[in-house]
This record gives structure tokens, sequence and C-alpha cells, in this order.
């Protein structure tokens, strides 16, 4: 991002200090987990159409002997996490060690793999480069056909484990559900899947969804005007030249964002923002297309023919490992009623282990399952006990 941009949006705050912006803006998230006090490792993971990702692991907590994964340890539980639209890996650890999930699960005695799909800055191509409008010929549906089963089949192939436990926040349970739809001899490698803010249905979405791409058709004016992606630069752009974020609770810009993820003045921490936005990471124009596609159809479909073409539903009854829906009571984004539906096509085919609010805070939102103030204590300590349970109720520990 631009120096000028950056320094911008930080003094727009002007309440952080230079060794904090070292640590949460400008760090890897390898070398923010190192500097946590964890070990961090990187793995890549190729794809079979070309995508190079990483893979972040934390093998173990922070204060065991055990500072580098041991093959021949016995009983060590995987678990791989995968971000949504707009993250990385980072969204997992960026709260810090009394807060973030892969930190407390480390600590907790599990070993830790943080997913990237293709398109943040832990992507590469073998042959395009970013600024290739290839590179980008991707939405969700990528994500589940090529980058969740590569991430899987790397954990296993590096453990020498036969499964593992998935967790994904918002398009990582989109691009989860697909990937068993598509390649359901994967039911045979995961113990179970916890959905966070499932983001399968948005019926709720669908006026939005045809302002955008039916009488607008923003990507297509996008691309017209050379922008190829969903680039950080352009929300950045905005919040530092168009919002007034020295008063969050009355700006503009925060009570858009709050339409549609849902109001938690209570649970944003306010001094983080700045880190949240310089962390943004990119998406393609085809995840709006592909979403809008869902709205506007009422379908979990594929995008072939694109937007307006025929309707190919996804089919989720290849699903057959155990699925958790977790919910935020105000997520306005992945709503109650949109989970609930899939909720009902779960217990249908036997696979729904539980459908629930993810915590008793009547606020919570859909951002608030990896940015909240409390996030801590209000939800993935929680989370770590029912994972916990999980394993026990699987046999597997």
């Amino acid at each position: 991002m631009n120096l000028l941009l950056k320094i911008g949006l930080l003094s727009l705050f002007g309440v952080f200090c230079e060794a904090e912006l070292k640590k949460e803006v400008f760090l890897s998230v390898p070398s923010l987990i190192k500097a946590a006090g964890y070990p961090a490792e990187r793995h890549r993971v190729s794809t079979p159409d070309g995508y190079e990702l990483q893979l972040h692991r934390i093998p173990a907590g922070r204060r065991s002997a055990r500072r580098i994964a041991d093959p021949t340890a016995k009983g060590k539980k995987a678990i791989l996490i995968v971000h949504g639209l707009l993250g990385d890996s980072g969204n997992f650890v960026i709260m810090g060690p009394k807060r973030s999930l892969a930190y407390l699960l480390a600590d907790a005695g599990y070993d830790v793999w943080l997913g990237n799909l293709r398109g943040n800055v832990y992507s590469s191509h073998k042959n395009l480069t970013r600024n290739n409008a290839k590179f980008w010929d991707f939405s969700f549906h990528e994500h589940g056909k090529y980058d969740f089963p590569a991430m899987v089949d790397k954990v296993l192939n590096i453990t020498g484990l036969e499964k593992i436990m998935c967790v994904g926040h918002s398009m990582g349970t989109t691009s989860f559900f697909i990937m068993m739809a598509l390649k359901p001899e994967y039911n045979d490698k995961i113990i179970s899947f916890i959905a966070l803010a499932p983001a399968v249905y948005f019926d709720n979405m669908r006026p939005l969804a045809n302002v955008l791409l039916n009488t607008f058709d923003l990507p297509r004016i996008l691309r017209e005007r050379g922008i190829l992606a969903f680039e950080p630069w352009l929300l950045q752009n905005l919040f530092a030249n168009v919002c007034t974020l020295r008063r969050p609770e009355t700006d503009m810009c925060m009570n858009v964002i709050f339409a549609i993820i849902g109001e938690d003045t209570d649970q944003n921490d306010w001094n983080m923002i700045p880190v949240y936005l310089n962390r943004l990471q990119s998406a393609s124009l085809r995840h709006l297309e592909h979403y809008g596609k869902v709205a506007i159809t009422g379908e979990f479909t594929t995008f072939s023919g694109g937007v307006f073409g025929p309707v190919k539903p996804y089919n989720l009854t290849n699903v057959r490992v155990p699925v958790s829906l977790l919910y935020g009571e105000n997520d306005q984004l992945t709503e109650k009623s949109q989970i609930m539906r899939l909720a009902e096509q779960f217990k249908a085919t036997g696979v729904l282990e539980e459908v629930r609010p993810a915590c008793d805070w009547p606020k919570f939102n859909h951002l608030d399952f990896v940015f909240a103030r409390d996030v801590g204590k209000l939800f993935n300590k929680p989370l770590i006990k029912y994972i916990d349970k999980l394993y026990h109720k699987y046999n597997i520990v």
C-alpha cells in the first residue's frame, strides 16, 4: 500500500505507538506469531490449476517445551482454520494471544493450521502475475474445488494423520461445502466441520445484489476501468479520505458497514481499526458476481453461465461429516433465517451436529467471530471446549 495512505490511515486515529505499528501492521503472519512467543511454520501448497498458497502452522503452544513440530508425537490433534472474504490467516491471530482462536487452540494442545485462499497476499501463480486478468478468474468455486482440498491434503501429508478437524468463517464455510459437494471422497478425511457465520444462502441480500449486478452491473464498470479485483487500497482510500472515524459511532461509513454485517459498537475495538484496514486482502470481482447469483436465484448454485445463467445447485447431500452451524444473533449478512434453512437440509441428511447462536451476546455480528473486543471470553474459549467435546465424541484422542 502507498506509504502516504498508510500514514493517513494511522494519523486519522493517532492512537498507536511506533512499536505497536511495526508488530500489528507491518509483520507477516508467521512473523506476528513468532513475535507473540509461539513457534511458526510456513508450508507451500500447490493447486492443480497452478496457484501457490501458504499454510501457516502453529505446532505448539507458547509454554510448550516442544518448539517445533514432532512427527513422532502421538495423539496430536490437527485443526485447519480457513478465513472469509477479504481475509487471510492473520484473522485468527491479530487479536493477540489472550483473544485469538489460533493462539488459544495452540495453548490447548492443538496443532493449528491456518489456511490462505487464492487472491490474498499469501498466494501466487506459477505462470500468471497479479496484474493479469486471468489470475483473478476465480470465485469461491475454485476455493472449494482446488484450494481447500489441497490444504487438507497438505496437513494430512505433513502430520501423518488420517483425519483432521476443520473450521471456516464466512467464505471459508462456502469453500468447505463446495469441496464436499464436488469431492465427496473428502468426507473420509474430515472429523467434523464447524461453520462460523455459514455463507451459503443470501435471500436477505437479493435487493442489494440486484442493484449491484442488474441495475448498475458494477463488475462490468470496474473491469472497463481496468480494475481487475477488489484491492485493499479501494477501501483504504475510502476510509482515509471520506470517513470520519475519530467518532466511529456516528460515522456514515461505519453505519453503512453495520447495515450489512450488523451493528455492534460495544464489541468494536476501535483502536484496532487501522490494523484491520492495513491488513485487508484482495477479492476477485467474480466473488461479488457469484455471491450475487446465489442471492438473486435463492440457490447455492455454481457460477456456470454467469450471473444470469442456468441455476445448478451444489449437491449438499454429499456432505456426510458432522456439521455445526454457529451464527451471530445480530448478523445481518448471514442472518439466522438463512442459517436455519441450511440446518434443515443437513438435518434431513442426518449430518447436523448442532445449530445455535455463537454466544449469548445479542449483538454478535458477522465480524465479531474474529474481531470482537471480547472474542476470547465471549466465543473462542467456549468454542475450544466444544471442539474438545467433538474430538472425544468421535473417539479422536
